[in-house]
């Protein structure tokens, strides 16, 4: 058996640190920094792809523990047989595959990073979906435990330079740029996953999310995945073109899903849900803070999405809680949407370069449902006065009632949406959501006419979890 190195679990690793996982074998192998708990002895696993430093650390026999931080530099796998313990960040700069029904906890100050150097390959079932959630045992575990999944890649965004670190590391910490000129830049894959209890915040304005998406082009896929109980917001793109479809993101502290930076990809197949403690915008939707007018513009298209709020009354959840906060410039297409159940407001429309969008037909939200939010379900937010005045005196009504838009302000009829452990998505036999919708266009599933993030057939059975702890 070779001898067990291990690196410190700081904050940040040099970069000439290795992978720690398990390796074991003959001393001629290639060596793997790693360390295996539990499981029995440990097997021979995998074997980086053409030698290499980092393999997938050995199988214990039986199964077992994986201790991981640090670099990972050569193929590598990871078995459903083993569950795979963050102990640091760790960076990616390869490509990582994980099975199916794999378990990964995370160490407080931990994060898996798939650098763009690096690629995912993570595709779970609907029967056994890859759970990211905290090492903390089940029934103590709390949003924030971990830091979450990021995939950076190398697709355009909207900022001086072309590249950024993403947010939620130290200044210092070279590993986390991303952008460039590569629009169709593979980040990899993420397919039915979980990501639990994860999310924190190094500074004001510096949070890891549950999935951080940054310059991820348009070779990406994000497939059938649940973000639940994140200390920050569920999901937040940073530019690129990448689209997300069957997404869900349940009771996360901030956002259900941001984007920044001149995002001109796509969604189709969203469901949001608050609660009344947490949670402020179903969306948050940014261009660019210091440039609003950053091209490329950030300008998403959007399909059947459902943003339930926590139906908690006007003015008493634990946070303003708005559907949807759109800002700073940004377009977006959003159509054959839902918005239910908000305790303040079904949207704000804030800064007169996001209005400009308005005008000129890139923002607009059609073919949508809106219900009782605020207790009002047509709009009627009264009109913002001085300081409160965001948006250059625009009537923020008229985004949604206009006569060309085709939204309807009648009950969805949903089956239990602010259910916090057993939610029901999914409209009745004869909701008004079940038709009516427009059809998606080009890139998108023609299927989706129905409004709202979930149809006839509910996406989200058999692979997604709603503990409390």
């Amino acid at each position: 058996m070779k001898r067990i190195t291990r690196i410190s679990p700081a904050w940040f690793i040099p970069a000439t640190c290795a992978l720690v996982l398990a390796a074991c074998g003959s001393d001629d192998e290639a060596t793997t920094d790693a360390g295996v708990s539990g499981g029995g002895s440990s097997g021979t696993g995998g074997t980086p792809a053409g030698g290499g430093n980092s393999g997938t650390g050995g199988t214990p026999a039986g199964g077992g523990s994986v201790d991981v931080e640090g670099e990972l530099t050569a193929p590598t796998t990871w078995t459903a047989g083993n569950t795979y313990h963050l102990k640091s960040h760790v960076f990616v700069k390869t490509t990582l595959t994980i099975e199916a029904g794999t378990k990964i906890l995370g160490d407080a100050g931990s994060s898996l990073v798939i650098t763009t150097d690096g690629k995912l390959d993570a595709q779970g079932t609907a029967d056994a979906p890859i759970v990211f959630t905290s090492s903390i045992p089940a029934g103590s575990r709390e949003a924030g435990d971990w830091g979450g999944v990021v995939l950076l890649g190398k697709a355009p965004i909207n900022v001086a330079g072309g590249t950024e670190k993403i947010e939620g590391f130290p200044d210092g910490e070279t590993r986390t740029t991303y952008g460039g000129d590569d629009a169709a830049h593979d980040c990899g894959t993420l397919k039915y996953a979980r990501i639990e209890f994860a999310g924190y915040e190094l500074a004001p304005d510096n949070e890891l999310n549950g999935l951080s998406v940054g310059g991820c082009g348009t070779g990406t896929t994000i497939d059938y995945v649940q973000v639940h109980k994140g200390a920050d917001d569920g999901v937040e793109v940073w530019g690129g073109g990448v689209q997300i479809r069957h997404i869900l993101v349940t009771q996360t502290d901030d956002d259900g899903l941001d984007w920044d930076f001149g995002w001109i990809g796509g969604a189709q197949y969203v469901v949001i849900q608050q609660n009344a403690l947490v949670g402020d915008n179903g969306i948050e939707a940014d261009n660019q803070k210091d440039d609003n007018d950053a091209l490329p513009r950030s300008a998403p298209t959007i399909w059947n999405i459902s943003l339930i709020g926590s139906n908690a009354e006007p003015g008493m959840a634990g946070k303003t809680q708005r559907g949807m906060t759109l800002r700073r410039g940004t377009a977006a297409l959003l159509n054959n949407a839902l918005i239910t159940g908000f305790a303040d407001a079904p949207y704000n429309i804030a800064d007169t370069s996001t209005v400009s969008q308005i005008d000129d037909g890139a923002l607009a939200l059609k073919n949508s449902i809106l219900f009782d939010n605020a207790g009002q379900d047509t709009p009627a937010m009264a009109a913002e006065e001085g300081d409160a005045d965001d948006d250059g005196g625009y009537d923020d009504n008229a985004f949604a009632t206009a006569a060309d838009a085709a939204n309807r302000f009648v009950n969805p009829q949903l089956g239990a949406p602010f259910d916090l452990a057993a939610p029901d998505f999914k409209p009745a036999a004869g909701s008004p959501a079940l038709t009516g919708g427009g059809t998606p266009g080009a890139g998108f599933d023609a299927a989706g006419t129905f409004v709202g993030g979930i149809g006839e057939t509910d996406w989200t059975t058999g692979w997604t979890d709603f503990s409390e702890n």
